[in-house]
């Protein structure tokens, strides 16, 4: 199919964008959702339907949310919008963004979510976050990403959710560790305002950009995993299993559902737990690497976007032949 995609974030391009292609899709990567460019693309590759996702950047622009929803009515372009947020912003943000552009489908993230789009008249989906594979894969370990232990996280506390001790109980026992750690991300150095102590000196890196996630993950010899609500995976645990990475995450339920702890990953439910079992796996390597090999396995047999991506989008592909195809002007 044709498709018209709006991720500005690298985070989405390179995962759902690449994943579109890799399926063998034409996918036309707009740059500014101003009401001109949307014109011009419409017009230009007359696409099957255009999808966006998530909190995009150029969501924050009133104006271009306008745009967006002003262009594809005007041309009778099937829009597909995927709500990543859901389920823990759905109030917040996705529902809000719905009643703003009307898209005539809706993925979403959050199971629970689907009933609640239908009863506002609109077909949803449920489709879980996964992981480019493409991107996401075994890499050659890069020398200045090396270390015992790499955590990439924002500290994203505004929000009174699982993720504050998810981080308590995964990150904060790192600090005054002694191990190798690098800490990439957003705002560590105010860790102290909320956690009562800070990253030792050196240990916060920065961010990383998206793309050389990969490296990280098979440069470090244990990678934690942050979950932000218990009843979903965040979309990095995913990628540093499908990279190869060995994985420690919180023992949530929906990690023990679905990721095989044990055998495909590890847990931890305290910091007491998480400084023990790094020892533990830092000194036997042979598990931590048939771990981290059966977590890629699992990853990319269950949870691969070129696994999950194509029930999705042949429902979408039944809507647009119901509405009776694309009507671009």
């Amino acid at each position: 199919m044709r498709i018209l995609a709006q991720f500005s974030l690298d985070v989405f391009r390179l995962s759902m964008g690449w994943a579109l292609e890799s399926l063998g899709h034409r996918v036309y990567h707009l740059n500014d959702a101003s009401e001109q460019s949307l014109e011009e693309a419409v017009r230009m590759h007359k696409p099957d339907f255009y999808i966006d996702m998530g909190w995009d950047a150029e969501h924050c622009d009133p104006l271009k949310v306008e745009a967006i929803r002003t262009v594809l009515k005007r041309h009778g372009v099937f829009h597909v919008y995927y709500a990543e947020e859901d389920g823990l912003h759905f109030e917040y943000w996705s529902k809000r963004y719905i009643e703003w552009t009307q898209p005539d489908f809706v993925l979403t993230r959050g199971e629970a979510c689907v009933g609640m789009y239908e009863a506002m008249g609109i077909p949803s989906r449920y489709l879980d976050v996964g992981c480019n594979e493409q991107l996401h894969r075994p890499v050659a370990p890069s020398p200045e990403l090396e270390c015992e232990v790499s955590a990439i996280a924002n500290v994203q506390h505004f929000w009174d959710i699982y993720r504050r001790r998810s981080i308590r109980d995964l990150i904060v026992p790192l600090f005054q560790s002694g191990l190798h750690v690098q800490l990439w991300g957003k705002d560590w150095e105010h860790a102290a305002e909320y956690y009562g102590t800070s990253p030792a000196p050196g240990m916060h890196k920065g961010n990383l950009p998206f793309h050389r996630t990969p490296a990280a993950f098979n440069s470090a010899k244990i990678n934690i995993g942050v979950q932000s609500i218990e009843e979903q995976i965040s979309n990095r645990t995913y990628e540093i299993m499908a990279s190869g990475g060995f994985l420690l995450t919180s023992g949530t339920a929906q990690v023990h559902k679905l990721l095989q702890p044990g055998l495909c990953c590890e847990v931890s439910n305290s910091p007491e737990e998480t400084l023990d079992k790094i020892h533990y796996y830092l000194n036997h390597e042979d598990e931590r690497r048939r771990i981290a090999m059966n977590g890629m396995q699992l990853a990319r047999e269950k949870f691969s976007y070129s696994v999950t991506l194509p029930p999705a989008l042949e429902t979408i592909a039944q809507h647009i032949r119901q509405r009776g195809g694309a009507a671009v002007g």
